[in-house]
C-alpha cells in the first residue's frame, strides 16, 4: 500500500502541477482564476508559475521519498500520510480539470 500510495502521490502531483499550468499560464477572457493555494500563490509570485511549479515538485518528489525510505516513522503513519496528501491532491486535480473545462481550455470542452 505504501508503494502505490507514493506512485499515486507522485501521479496526481503532476496532474495538479498540468492542470494548474493550463489554468494560471494566461489570462482567459471573462474569467478572473487565482491560485487557492496561499503558499503556492506566494511561490508563484516568488520564483513565476513555472520556476514555482518545478521547485513544488522537487519538494513533493523528496518528501515522498523521504516517507518511502524513512526508520522515523512506523509503515503506517507513512501509509497515513501519503493517503492524505494523495487525497488533498486528488481533489486539487478534480478541481482544476474542473476550472480548464469551464473555461473551455480542456480538449472536451465543447463536448459537454
Amino acid at each position: 500500500m505504501l508503494r502505490v500510495f507514493a506512485f499515486t502521490t507522485i501521479l496526481l502531483t503532476g496532474a495538479d502541477h498540468w492542470t494548474t499550468y493550463l489554468c494560471l499560464k494566461a489570462p482567459v477572457e471573462g474569467w478572473h482564476v487565482a491560485e487557492a493555494n496561499p503558499v503556492a500563490d506566494w511561490l508563484f509570485q516568488w520564483a513565476g508559475l513555472t520556476g514555482g511549479l518545478m521547485i513544488d515538485s522537487l519538494v513533493t518528489l523528496a518528501a515522498v521519498a523521504f516517507l518511502a525510505t524513512t526508520g522515523i516513522l512506523n509503515r503506517t503513519a507513512k501509509i497515513a500520510l501519503l493517503a492524505i496528501i494523495t487525497i488533498s491532491t486528488g481533489y486539487a486535480v478534480v478541481n482544476n480539470l474542473g476550472a480548464i473545462a469551464r473555461m473551455g481550455l480542456a480538449p472536451w470542452s465543447g463536448l459537454v
